[in-house]
């Protein structure tokens, strides 16, 4: 039997979300997480970044977001993140206010500003100290949240992993029926696919899933980007394993310089790897380095690594 990817995939829920004819599964996702907080439904999207490749067959691992407008005018930012990554959160608040800023032409009234909603579906515990896999974050007073300043800007957070959890506070049947699938469809049977078929828009996307999986290009692709992934969780565990071994501090940076050069001689085997080691010999932030591991995944070439990197000094 073929290996399929997972549905956190990057490439394939882009595809699932945003590749031509995926608009009813958008809205359905996007109306599931709504309808689990008691909020208006959307009637129809509009995708506005259709699905490409091109990032893909760059050889760029980096995170992609499905952006839409519906009907009414509101905006939605919707993505899948694996890893949490630093500065994570304030990006999801970046991505969001740049879609809202970016909506008025100068002179325009703000009163044609349309509100945004960014939806992320999380592969980690982002707030662990919340219950429920799905939250909502609003601008709201701090001496009493009921009074709301906005609802312009809304965030809302589904993680996957407290599906396990007994803890969890449970999602509606709609918005559950999706989490199954993001976690458990790489792994289920046709019969089993078979049951999450009631809905149209999740029905529509399993026919996608099925269509990608049948499809050697993007079925490799997405495994591709699969291994780079836990290529990159490796070497990071590889380099808290040398902290640990020479002294955290110091030792982790020694672990990360390590990491960066064993992936590097990975990706470009025919390179030069003097050169790189020249260059993050004088570096001593710790998260730095890390931008730099990410780094190794998003260079197409070790000349534009090398470029990069020193960007990044």
């Amino acid at each position: 039997m073929l290996e399929k990817p997972r549905l956190t995939n990057n490439l394939v829920f882009s595809f699932l979300m945003s590749s031509p004819g995926s608009e009813e599964a958008a809205k359905s996702f996007i109306n599931a997480a709504l309808e689990d907080v008691g909020r208006p439904l959307t009637k129809s999207v509009l995708i506005l970044n259709p699905f490409s490749l091109t990032p893909f067959l760059s050889g760029k691992v980096s995170v992609l977001d499905v952006k839409a407008q519906d009907v009414d005018g509101r905006y939605f930012n919707v993505e899948m993140q694996t890893t949490n990554k630093k500065g994570f959160n304030n990006r999801i608040l970046y991505y969001g206010s740049k879609l809202y800023s970016e909506q008025l032409a100068e002179g325009d009234d703000y009163s044609l500003l349309n509100p945004v909603v960014s939806i992320v579906v999380a592969r980690f515990a982002m707030f662990p100290e919340l219950p429920g896999m799905h939250n909502v974050f609003t601008l709201s007073s701090e001496k009493n949240p009921q009074i709301v300043f906005s609802n312009q800007l809304q965030i809302h957070t589904i993680e996957l992993i407290k599906e396990q959890l007994p803890s969890a506070d449970k999602v509606n049947s709609k918005l559950y029926s999706w989490i199954d699938f993001f976690n458990n469809g790489h792994e289920k049977s046709e019969v089993d696919m078979s049951e999450l078929l009631e809905d149209p828009g999740l029905a529509l996307a399993v026919k996608k899933y099925r269509e990608l999986c049948r499809d050697p290009k993007l079925r490799e692709l997405a495994l591709i980007q699969e291994k780079a992934e836990r290529d990159r969780r490796a070497e990071l565990s590889y380099a808290q394993e040398e902290g640990l071994a020479q002294g955290m501090a110091k030792g982790v940076l020694v672990g990360l310089k390590k990491a960066i050069v064993r992936r590097f001689t990975k990706r470009f085997p025919e390179a030069d790897v003097s050169e790189v080691q020249q260059t993050l010999e004088p570096i001593t932030d710790e998260d730095r380095l890390n931008d730099i591991l990410d780094l190794v995944f998003d260079c197409a070439t070790e000349s534009e690594f090398i470029a990069q990197v020193k960007q990044v000094q």
